[in-house]
Order: C-alpha cells, then sequence, then structure tokens
C-alpha cells in the first residue's frame, strides 16, 4: 500500500472536482445522508461489544466517516483510502488515511472485519468486479461489506413533478454521460443483486427516500431536503461541466445557462421530488457454511 506523499492519483480517473467548495459539499453530502439513515454510519451487525478488529472504507473523500467511525469503534483500525490526500491532519489515532486508486488490485497487509463504500456512484468501470469482489477476497470469513448510495433518479408519489421537467432531464443526462464514460451513476438500486452474485449472505436492503428540498411535512425531513438542495445546487456545476462538455460537447456557457432552470426547480417546494436511497450489507460465509 502506497502512503499519500508517494503516490498521486491520475487527473484522468475522477470526472468530478476535488476543490475546497467541492470538499465542503462532500462533507455536506455525508451529513445528509447520515440523517436520513437516522443518525446511523452502519447498519451490518456490528456490536461496540464486539468491535471489529479492522475496517476499510473506499473511497473516503474528506474523511469524515472513517474519523466518525473511529471514535464510535476506538478500540477498532480503521483504514480509508481515496484518490485524493484532502482528508484532515488531526484525526482519531485509530484512524488512517491512504491514497490509493481502488480500481487497481487491493495490497493490504491484513485481512478486515468490515468494508464499507458511501457515494460512490460514477467512480467505477465496475462496482462488481473493481469493488465487490475485491472486497469479498479481502474480508475474513464472517465479514460485512456495506455500500450506501443516492440514486441520481428523480421519482415522485404525487404527480406534482414533470417527468420531463429540467430536474428530471439533468439526472438523465448524468446518467447518460456517466455510462459513456464508463463510469455509471446509477448503482444504488444494483447493489442487492450485485452483493448477491459475487456469493455475500444475509443481504439486506434499505432504501430510503431523500428530499429534493424543503418539501416534507416532517420537520427532520424537511431539513434534510434543504441540506440535500444546498448540496445538490452548489455542485451542480461541477458535477456537471466535464462530463457535459466530454459527451454532449456543450460550452460552460451552454451548460450554465441550462443550470438556471434546474437549480430552479430544486428549490420548488411545490415540487414534491426525492431520489432513492439505498444501504445494502452482507456477510462472507465461513468455508464450509453451504
Amino acid at each position: 500500500m502506497a502512503d499519500a506523499e508517494t503516490r498521486l492519483p491520475a487527473p484522468a480517473a475522477y470526472a468530478f472536482p476535488n476543490d475546497a467548495p467541492e470538499q465542503e459539499r462532500l462533507a455536506l453530502q455525508g451529513e445528509c445522508i447520515k440523517r436520513l439513515f437516522g443518525d446511523r454510519l452502519h447498519f451490518a451487525p456490528l456490536a461496540s461489544s464486539q468491535p471489529p478488529k479492522t475496517i476499510l472504507d473506499i473511497a473516503t473523500g474528506v474523511g469524515d466517516w472513517a474519523i466518525q467511525m473511529g471514535d464510535l469503534f476506538p478500540d477498532s483500525l480503521i483504514i480509508a483510502t481515496d484518490l485524493s490526500p484532502i482528508q484532515p491532519i488531526h484525526v482519531p489515532p485509530n484512524v488512517r488515511f491512504y491514497v490509493e486508486d481502488s480500481t487497481d488490485p487491493w495490497d493490504f497487509n491484513q485481512k478486515f472485519d468490515y468494508i464499507h463504500t458511501r457515494a460512490t456512484s460514477g467512480c467505477w468501470s465496475s462496482f462488481e468486479k473493481q469493488i465487490a469482489e475485491q472486497a469479498f477476497a479481502a474480508l475474513e470469513p464472517g465479514g460485512w461489506l456495506e455500500s450506501q448510495e443516492v440514486d441520481c433518479t428523480l421519482l415522485c408519489d404525487d404527480g406534482t413533478v414533470d417527468p420531463n421537467g429540467p430536474v428530471a432531464s439533468w439526472c438523465r443526462d448524468m446518467v447518460l454521460a456517466s455510462d459513456v464514460v464508463e463510469r455509471p451513476a446509477l448503482l444504488g438500486c444494483l447493489l442487492k443483486e450485485i452483493f448477491q452474485r459475487v456469493g455475500f449472505v444475509d443481504v439486506q436492503q434499505h432504501v430510503f427516500k431523500m428530499p429534493l428540498n424543503g418539501w416534507a411535512r416532517d420537520l427532520t425531513l424537511k431539513e434534510i431536503g434543504w441540506m440535500w438542495e444546498n448540496n445538490l445546487s452548489g455542485g451542480l456545476g461541477g458535477l456537471s461541466y466535464q462530463l457535459f462538455n466530454r459527451v454532449f460537447d456543450r460550452t460552460a456557457a451552454q451548460i450554465e445557462v441550462s443550470l438556471i432552470d434546474v437549480r430552479r426547480d430544486m428549490a420548488d417546494t411545490r415540487l414534491h421530488s426525492y431520489m432513492p436511497a439505498f444501504a445494502v450489507w452482507g456477510r462472507k460465509p465461513h468455508p464450509g457454511e453451504f
């Protein structure tokens, strides 16, 4: 495994920015997902009475999840990897950050009891081959893999959203462009089947509704919706520019003009839209279990 000083990321491997504003957005995104999940960092059955010895967080981003897990499980070793060294310096003593490209063959000195990914849609050409299969091999028997994703799909239960409106069109363009560059943007809806194909057992799935803005009556969901709107609206440009220019040959000016209507509809609380959020976890069976 390389350390942050000796291995730098390949710029073309990631289609989105990682500058300071994007790092702030990633932190907000992680908080939105955690709040939507009832402030849970994990759903896999990890017990504080018998904590996992080793935890791996793939594509950790700004490292907030890994740091929080380090506080939650102070006797566990948390290893977190990402393409970019954008994590804080001062972290719990049991948390280690490394700069790694997880699409490469994994080279760890130990097996893990729990492996985690969150919000990695658009990072992999094949989540199944590059992540799930490698995670299965890297886990101790009985260990867990868990993935948490919000799909770029606009849904509505009451007919208030035009399926051909600006936000829905932007979502479809993101999915299409990501497919063209072989970094699929839809992952959450596929996770359960992927886990099962790879060989995980006891696979469970929870699906949540991430409000696009503060339209929900429930006060907690309303606040989460406002946060998610800020997360998406603030990142629209960075998420769109490189993909839409490369795939659709749109100029920066054309993209920015098109995003005006997207931001307007994102903020319209008369439109009761949401994105599906998935938490999926599965266990590596013990030898001879089946």
